[in-house]
């Protein structure tokens, strides 16, 4: 028996060798209060390229129809999925309104998750009292 080199993550390199470094995705969004009709999330995704399609797809706690009596979990919210295209400066944004992303009530909650070929990103959104 003999032991050989794996690697246990493909690590990017650029043509001199060198190990890239990237950034980590950055996605915020004011806060959200019940006086507001919607929302926007502003995304930077250093990571993808110009051009890239990114769906966001707000998720809330539920308890899943395949298990009416189970416990309640993290899912995707029917109607929310969207498709946003990166900027040339890396940069993109959605909005979803307070209807559409089930936030009704002071202290509902959902998570949104941005997912594409080559970037994520995610953020948990709170309704909070007003002003």
């Amino acid at each position: 028996m003999s032991c050989t080199e794996q690697p246990y993550f493909d690590i990017p390199y650029d043509e001199n060798g060198n190990v890239i470094i990237s950034e980590i995705s950055e996605v915020t969004a004011d806060e959200v209060t019940i006086a507001d009709d919607s929302f926007t999330i502003n995304c930077y995704f250093p990571n993808a390229k110009p051009g890239d399609t990114m769906v966001s797809t707000v998720l809330m706690q539920q308890v899943p129809s395949w298990d009416p009596g189970g416990a309640e979990q993290l899912l995707p919210v029917s109607g929310t999925e969207k498709s946003i295209t990166v900027g040339e400066d890396h940069k993109t944004s959605v909005t979803y309104s307070r209807q559409e992303a089930k936030l009704l009530e002071v202290g509902d909650a959902v998570t949104i998750v941005f997912s594409g070929k080559t970037d994520s990103g995610i953020i948990e959104i709170v309704l909070k009292e007003a002003n």
